[in-house]
Order: C-alpha cells, then sequence, then structure tokens
C-alpha cells in the first residue's frame, strides 16, 4: 500500500538523510520513507551551524564522537568531492595566551594523536604569530586537516539523491502520534503511515520522539542557542584559518572562536546560552512547553548546581556585544566593536542525564522496532556519514556483501 513503508526515517537533517542512504545501500529494495517537519530538509540544526568539518581532536579516545568523527569526515570530503559542493581544507589553531592552559593543549594533543588524526604539531607562541600576527598566543596546537563545508548543500543533494532513487521524502510531516501495531507502528502526521521499523533523528525532538514511542530516555534534550557574529572584511583579510582556544575539558562546548567560511565570511562565536525553546534562534523566543518541560526534568537542578556560572556568563554574552567583544578579544585582540556586524544564531540539542550533568558521547538507545538516535550535537554533522552505518548496524540491517 501507498502509505506502508518497511522502515521511516524521522528527520531530515543532515544525520536522518544520511542514515536513510546508509540504509537504502542495505536494502535497496526496501520501501523508504523519511519523515520533516518543516517544509525543507536541514532546517534546524544543520542549516544554522557554522560549516566546520572537525578533525576529531577533542574527544575522548575509544569515544564514539572519537571513532565515528575520523571514519565519517573521510566519508563526507569524498561525498563533496564527488557532488561537486563547496569544501576547503583551512587548517586550525588552537592557542592560549595563558600559562594555566598550556598542559591542557598537552592533552589535546595526546588526544588527538590517541584518536589518530594525522600532522597535529604544537606550536610556540612565537610560530603561532608568525602564522597569525594578530593572535594572542603563548603557544598552540596546529591541526592541518580542519576543514570548512556547505552542509546545507550535502543535505540538498543527500535528498536528491534519496528522492531519484525512489525512497520517499515527506516534508511538512510532523510526527503528531506514534501507535504500536501488530506490524511495527502507525505514525499519524498530516496523515496516517504505517512502518515496520522507526529510526529516530529527530534532533532537537529526539527525546520527545522516543517518549512518544514508548521509550524512556536516559537522557532529556536541553537546548543551548549559539549566537554568532559576521566579521568585517578587515578581520576576514586577517584570519586565513579556523582559530579556536583552548577548551574547557569538562564541556562539550568548544568556546568562542574565529571561523572562515565558504560563503567568505568570518564569523566569530558561538557562545552557550541555555535556550528557552527548542526552535528559539532570536532572544526573544521563549515555548512555555520547553519551560514546563525542564521545570519538570529532575536533572534541571543538578544542570542549575554544576553549570549556573557558565550560563549567567553565555546568557550575558547573548545580551551584551562588550561581554561578547571581550572572549573575541582573548583570542584576537584588535578586534573592535567596529568589527561586530550582523549576528545568527543556531541551537544545539544538548542531551543532559537525570543528575544534571552534561552528555559528552552520542547515544543511541534501542526501542520496539525503532532505534532512537538520542544525542548527536556537534561534531555530528561532521560524523554524519559514519553515524549513519553505525545506527543502521545498532538497527540490525546487515551491510551489503
Amino acid at each position: 500500500m501507498a502509505d506502508g513503508f518497511d522502515l521511516v526515517v524521522v528527520g531530515g537533517g543532515i544525520v536522518g538523510l544520511a542514515t536513510a542512504r546508509a540504509i537504502h545501500v542495505r536494502r535497496p529494495n526496501d520501501a523508504l520513507a523519511i519523515l520533516e517537519k518543516e517544509p525543507e530538509v536541514g532546517a534546524q540544526q544543520t542549516g544554522h551551524n557554522s560549516g566546520v568539518v572537525h578533525s576529531g581532536v577533542y574527544y575522548r579516545p575509544g569515544s564514539l564522537k572519537a571513532r565515528l568523527t575520523l571514519e565519517g569526515r573521510a566519508a563526507l570530503l569524498e561525498f563533496a568531492a564527488r557532488e561537486g559542493i563547496r569544501t576547503r581544507t583551512v587548517g586550525k589553531i588552537i592557542v592560549t595566551g595563558r600559562p594555566e592552559e598550556l598542559p591542557t593543549l598537552d592533552t589535546l594533543e595526546q588526544r588527538a594523536r590517541e584518536n589518530g588524526v594525522g600532522s597535529v604539531r604544537r606550536l610556540t607562541g612565537k610560530e603561532v604569530t608568525d602564522r597569525l600576527p594578530g593572535a594572542a598566543a603563548l603557544g598552540g596546537l596546529d591541526v592541518p586537516t580542519a576543514a570548512i563545508i556547505d552542509y546545507p548543500a550535502v543535505t540538498h543533494r543527500l535528498a536528491a539523491e534519496l528522492v531519484s532513487d525512489g525512497v520517499t521524502l515527506l516534508t511538512s510531516h510532523e510526527l503528531r502520534e506514534a501507535r504500536p501495531a501488530p506490524d511495527g507502528w502507525t505514525l499519524v502526521t498530516g496523515e496516517t503511515l504505517r512502518a515496520r521499523y522507526v529510526v529516530n533523528c529527530a534532533g532537537l525532538e529526539c527525546d520527545l520522539v522516543a517518549r512518544a514511542m514508548g521509550v524512556r530516555p536516559p537522557v532529556a534534550i536541553v537546548p543551548f542557542r549559539g549566537d554568532y557574529y559576521r566579521l568585517t572584511a578587515r578581520m576576514q583579510a586577517q584570519v586565513p584559518c579556523l582559530v579556536y582556544p583552548v577548551p574547557d575539558p569538562d564541556l562539550p562546548f568548544l568556546g568562542v572562536h574565529l571561523t572562515p567560511t565558504v560563503d567568505g565570511e568570518l564569523l566569530a562565536g558561538p557562545n552557550a546560552a541555555l535556550g528557552l525553546a527548542r526552535e528559539g534562534y532570536r532572544l526573544r523566543d521563549v515555548d512555555p512547553r520547553q519551560l514546563l518541560r525542564m521545570a519538570e526534568f529532575r536533572g534541571t537542578l543538578g544542570l542549575a548546581r554544576g553549570y549556573g556560572t557558565l550560563a549567567a556568563r553565555e546568557w550575558m554574552r547573548s545580551f551584551s556585544p562588550a561581554s561578547f567583544l571581550a572572549a573575541i578579544q582573548a583570542l584576537w585582540p584588535s578586534v573592535t566593536r567596529a568589527d561586530l556586524g550582523s549576528r545568527t544564531s543556531g541551537v544545539r540539542a544538548q542531551a543532559v542525564r537525570p543528575d544534571g550533568t552534561l552528555e559528552d558521547d552520542f547515544v543511541f538507545v534501542r526501542g520496539d522496532h525503532a532505534l532512537h538516535v538520542l544525542n548527536a550535537p556537534s561534531p555530528a554533522a561532521t560524523a554524519s556519514f559514519a553515524i549513519a552505518e553505525r545506527v543502521a548496524d545498532e538497527a540490525g540491517i546487515p551491510r551489503a556483501s
């Protein structure tokens, strides 16, 4: 029947589409559909990120993030090259101007080598400033493999490829209800569909979809809005590569950094402000349903206790250009208020455990005739093709021989 599918992927971001592609390659004769609640694919996290292709420096050796980032970036860049999608290997320099951060720089270098990231090299302060005369640095770590890419173009190309090969893409189809059926699931959107198996790649809504399908998630999604400033042409001419600070090792956020884009812009950001709406890209966006969820979630108190000072600082950066500027100047002292142009924002779907700690790895949970991807923030776009293969494995779909 036209409304019956062997498998349905919920979510048309880059992870959902890459997952649909991996499944379709393995099971080309299955009836496969993708549900996306927005009018077009990649409209949420995928369409609002800064376009960085990560190398795998930061992640705990042996973690899913470490393994899948390295595998995924290779597949992503191969796909982009084949499809003529804009990419550029610009490299990254992680810099510090604070003596107390030098040991963390050592740790990052060691992690990079353990994770198999090639060609990383420690830099002295002079070596950093020789390459980046405007940077404030006592030392640095050179990551030459870091790149930038047009993620929305990747997403739209994946969608076009899938549709041309017979996969059903249903945009403007928000999953409103999921009911168990004898042979899988009955899914209610604007219409009623049947699916033998469901893969939940719903991003900002993934825990809500899991709950609707009878799963008690081990984490809850808490949105963090990340704001960016576009910097002036004067700054664009000075910054040839990605410039990152040394991150806090206890947080999954990387701090305000400088990011050239494939469109020729230079972004400074993001901060990590606690969001009051799951799709709250503006400062004034508040969703009462999200406030209620946070009030009911027992991890909120632990989140406040553990990260209250950080949250206050990041909120200040959202509302105070001077505070945001100070974070940029810690990397590049010559930036002035006049260099701050227009703003843009993204929202990170960050999983939080019941004790209030931030989940720092990808999370996959099996349900009845379903698999749920419950934490896939950055570097998920970089790792998306490898995440897709992992999801297909977890769903029990054998690789093509």
